[in-house]
């Protein structure tokens, strides 16, 4: 029993190094490749775990060949878009001016039905409605409004309006250091707003700051 539970410990790290090697996609947005590295690596996991018989590295050697063929694909489609499509493909347009396009649908044997469901689901009944639908490479369907149906915006009113972009800069007593380059903080400011504040990092339960200097603290244990 013993065996298994770390035999099972050492396949979940490895996949989980696997997949963060792999880089970050939803699933949805998985290109062909990669959703099929991704079945393949969880059918190869199951076997050392359900078969405590099977040798360890039986399981793990083709999960680390299938790891380093992806990356090695994934590194071959940035360097050559020609190959790049070959691979996943192109971006179709299937609806262009409100009207569907035959062999677009066709081709990605999408069928009305089909297509209907995905625009509804983006807020879409009426492809008249629609200036361009188009499906991506990782199946996902983006859409462009009419200029009617479009959401006003600032511009539409010849606004320019900067709004600072909050971040979330310490968590439960911890800075974090990306939020912070991304807001233009650092340690000796956060520092500084610390001491104005009397109060220390390890006591702060959440910090939202901007680029602009504005912040707000909520401290460990403080009530509404």
């Amino acid at each position: 029993m013993a065996v298994n539970a770390v035999r099972t410990v050492i396949i979940y790290i490895v996949l989980m190094v696997s997949l963060r090697l792999m880089g970050k996609r939803q699933l949805g947005d998985l290109q062909p490749i990669e959703l099929v590295v991704t079945l393949l690596i969880s059918d190869l996991a199951a076997v050392p775990m359900q078969e405590p018989g099977t040798p360890l590295l039986t399981g793990l050697v083709p999960i680390f060949v299938l790891v380093a063929l992806e990356l090695l694909l994934s590194g071959l489609m940035m360097k050559s878009p020609a190959f790049a499509r070959a691979v996943s493909g192109s971006p179709i347009v299937v609806v262009r001016h409100g009207k569907p396009i035959p062999a677009a649908m066709r081709k990605l044997r999408l069928t009305l039905d089909d297509l209907s469901d995905s625009l509804r689901q983006q807020g879409y009944f009426d492809l008249r409605d629609i200036d361009a639908a188009i499906v991506e490479t990782g199946g996902s369907i983006s859409v462009y409004p009419v200029a009617e149906k479009r959401p006003l915006q600032c511009g539409d009113a010849g606004l320019r309006p900067h709004e600072p972009l909050p971040m979330v800069i310490v968590q439960d007593g911890r800075p974090c250091d990306w939020a912070m380059s991304l807001c233009g903080w650092d340690t000796a400011r956060l520092d500084r707003v610390m001491r104005a504040e009397k109060t220390a990092v390890e006591r702060v339960f959440m910090m939202i700051a901007d680029e602009d200097g504005g912040y707000s603290i909520t401290l460990k244990g403080e009530t509404a």
